[in-house]
């Protein structure tokens, strides 16, 4: 009696080669490596909640660790403009660049750079994340008083260095100029202005102050 032979289905016993097996394998998805943060930074959820914590529209200094494991010289100083899953992104605050290409016709000005800025939360090289409450602090801090007594001094036409914070583009600033008018309380004034932070303007532009509502941190004669 001929015995049935196996079919050829039974022979393969459904075992997949090896070759298909990574062939297919390309298509998964791979996870991602993610570099450990350099010694000392945040780790990618902290970065993230401080960073939602804060919020949109806020002035931040970020500290950062370089490559070598030092900390950067200078913070990178940025207004947060959006907020995501994987990142946040901010416009670096450049008040000294803002102001001078606003007050320049041709001057380009790029000492510090400028433009958007995207970070990941897991760059992994962000050490902290400092909330800037300059307005506040200094708003608290000035004298106003000691402020309208030097002004009262001063005649029109000294030249004057003058240290105030910009609401507008949320900074100190030092400008140098002339003073070309006061109100009878001193409590107004307008300065001719030559230079901003020791860079002269390309057209001198007139800016005036009061002591109560800007707040104008000094005022001294050159």
């Amino acid at each position: 009696m001929k015995q049935k032979r196996p079919s050829s289905i039974a022979k393969t016993n459904f075992i997949t080669p090896y070759r298909t097996r990574g062939f297919f394998n390309l298509f998964r998805k791979q996870t991602p490596t993610v570099d450990p943060p350099r010694p000392g930074a945040m780790y990618p959820n902290e970065l993230r909640d401080e960073i939602e914590r804060v919020g949109s529209g806020k002035i931040v200094e970020l500290i950062r660790i370089g490559y070598d494991g030092e900390l950067d010289d200078m913070p990178i100083i940025i207004e947060i403009t959006e907020i995501g899953r994987e990142g946040f992104s901010g416009k670096i605050v450049n008040v000294e660049r803002d102001l001078i290409e606003e007050n320049s016709e041709k001057t380009v000005y790029a000492k510090r750079g400028g433009g958007l800025i995207h970070f990941l939360y897991t760059d992994g090289d962000i050490k902290e994340v400092i909330e800037n409450n300059d307005l506040e602090n200094l708003a608290q801090e000035r004298d106003i008083s000691a402020i309208v007594e030097v002004v009262s001094a001063l005649e029109t036409g000294d030249r004057v260095l003058t240290a105030y914070y910009d609401k507008k583009h949320r900074g100190t600033v030092n400008i140098e100029g002339e003073l070309v008018s006061k109100s009878p309380d001193a409590k107004s004034f307008r300065i001719k202005v030559e230079k901003i932070n020791g860079v002269p303007l390309e057209k001198m532009v007139e800016k005036q102050f009061n002591a109560e509502d800007d707040v104008v941190i000094d005022i001294s004669i050159i």
